[in-house]
C-alpha cells in the first residue's frame, strides 16, 4: 500500500480501486473457504492502500467491478474464457490476461464517470496509447 501511494503521489494521480462494499463476506455456502479468505485479504490490501493515500491526501475512487474481467475493453463485447487466465474477444480479437483486462476496464469506467483532465501515462512520442493490442488473424 505504501509503494502504491508513493507512486501515485509522485505522479499526482488518483488511485482507482474496485468497490467491494456490495460483496458479502459470507458468500454462498457453495463457495470455498479460500474464496472468502481471498476476499478478506483483498479488502485488507485496499484498506492499507486507502490509509496510505489518506496520509498523503491522495484521492481514492471506488469503481463498480461488475464484469470488468469479462468485458472487452476495446468493443465492450463479452470475452471468451479459454480455461486459463487469457481471455479473447470473438468480435474484435482483443486478447489479454484476466487481471490486466479488469484493470483496463476499471480505469475506463473511472474515466466514463465524468472525470476530466485524466490521461494515461504513456511513453513520450505515443500520441494514441493503447495498453494492449489484439491478435491479428
Amino acid at each position: 500500500g505504501d509503494r502504491i501511494a508513493e507512486i501515485a503521489n509522485e505522479r499526482n494521480s488518483t488511485i482507482v480501486l474496485e468497490n467491494l462494499n456490495k460483496l458479502k463476506d459470507n458468500v454462498k455456502k457453495t463457495k470455498t473457504f479460500n474464496k472468502k479468505l481471498s476476499l478478506w485479504f483483498y479488502r485488507k490490501i485496499q484498506f492499507t492502500i486507502g490509509y496510505e493515500a489518506l496520509e498523503r491526501r491522495l484521492e481514492v475512487k471506488l469503481v463498480n467491478p461488475r464484469k470488468t474481467s469479462s468485458t472487452c475493453p476495446r468493443c465492450r463485447s463479452r470475452l471468451k474464457d479459454n480455461g486459463s487466465r487469457i481471455l479473447q474477444c470473438i468480435k474484435c480479437r482483443f486478447t489479454g490476461d484476466r487481471d490486466v483486462v479488469a484493470c483496463i476496464n476499471l480505469f475506463l469506467r473511472y474515466l466514463r464517470c465524468g472525470v476530466s483532465g485524466v490521461a494515461l501515462n504513456a511513453p513520450k512520442g505515443d500520441a494514441n496509447p493503447r495498453p494492449m493490442q489484439g491478435k491479428q488473424g
